[in-house]
């Protein structure tokens, strides 16, 4: 725990309340994720459970949108197979809670995977929720074994040529007919970013001593670097959501890393107030967020 975590952190309630009323009267897509967080945080803490993420800040920034488009897109999985690449957990926890399907939740972070595992210990799900430590450029499933695969923020982060490998083992892996529900960023100049610290834990091979981070992909690259590594499909729906102001997210991104849940407790209030729909990645004026939802033609 951050240090100014701990000195804020009997004001953060406050704080919290604040800029959810602030914002809760505007639109913002993906509420209903937050709501079940803040829920799922305080029943956590009622079993000896302490997440400070949930309690404060359970929907980060522009995974509001991301939540929001996958929600929409996933359809009607009763009975169904599901497999999420890694996404952030609160996704397939709140999936599972309102749906009786066989949800199937993999990472190669064994760090993270574990925490994961000491949440679900603690909850009660309508459907079945099941993990696993795997390399998603090596997914161990028959083809054609998934109605709907699903990645929030994962592709642009696996380092080399591993993007397009993940994306031809997601569609192995997809039954025909069935959908993958993709969120990266974007902006409109390709872009890969490389930090000073290995942040997922994967051990990756330091360039002029940093470690790749992410892509930032445009339209060129989501063709040449996704689309083109699968083939019979149809895309079903595409959304583009972002910043107004060219490097709010940049500022906003200092001020979270200096100041932790201090500043990312006003999320729901940066996102009625900051972002929105765009047309296309061309119109954009910064940077954004895609989502993308591919169905497998049969």
């Amino acid at each position: 725990m951050k240090l100014n975590t701990i000195f804020t952190l009997p004001f953060l309630p406050f704080k919290t309340c604040f800029y959810w009323n602030k914002s809760i009267n505007k639109t913002i897509p993906g509420k209903q994720f937050a709501r079940y967080g803040f829920n799922l945080g305080l029943k956590l803490l009622l079993k000896g459970k302490l997440s400070l993420k949930l309690l404060f800040n359970p929907v980060s920034i522009v995974r509001y949108f991301e939540y929001d488009f996958a929600d929409y897109c996933i359809g009607n999985i009763n009975e169904k197979d599901i497999l999420d690449v890694s996404s952030p957990h609160l996704f397939g926890f709140f999936i599972t809670s309102t749906t009786k399907c066989k949800y199937h939740y993999v990472n190669p972070d064994s760090k993270d995977l574990q925490n994961v595992k000491s949440l679900v210990s603690k909850l009660k799900f309508k459907g079945d929720y099941f993990t696993d430590c795997v390399d998603a450029t090596k997914l161990p499933y028959p083809g054609n074994s998934f109605d709907r695969i699903v990645s929030i923020s994962v592709i642009e982060h696996v380092n080399n040529n591993g993007d397009s490998e993940v994306m031809r083992e997601m569609w192995r892996a997809l039954k025909p007919g069935g959908l993958l529900i993709l969120t990266f960023p974007v902006k409109n100049d390709y872009e890969e970013e490389f930090v000073s610290r290995d942040i997922y834990n994967l051990n990756r091979e330091e360039t002029n001593g940093k470690f790749f981070f992410q892509r930032y992909y445009n339209d060129k690259k989501i063709e040449e670097r996704l689309l083109s590594s699968i083939n019979n499909f149809e895309i079903v729906e595409k959304k583009v959501f972002g910043e107004i102001t060219n490097g709010f997210y940049n500022t906003y991104k200092k001020k979270w890393e200096k100041s932790g849940y201090w500043e990312t407790v006003k999320d729901p209030y940066y996102i009625s107030k900051h972002f929105k729909y765009f047309p296309g990645i061309k119109d954009l004026t910064g940077l954004g967020v895609m989502g993308l939802t591919i169905k497998k033609l049969a």
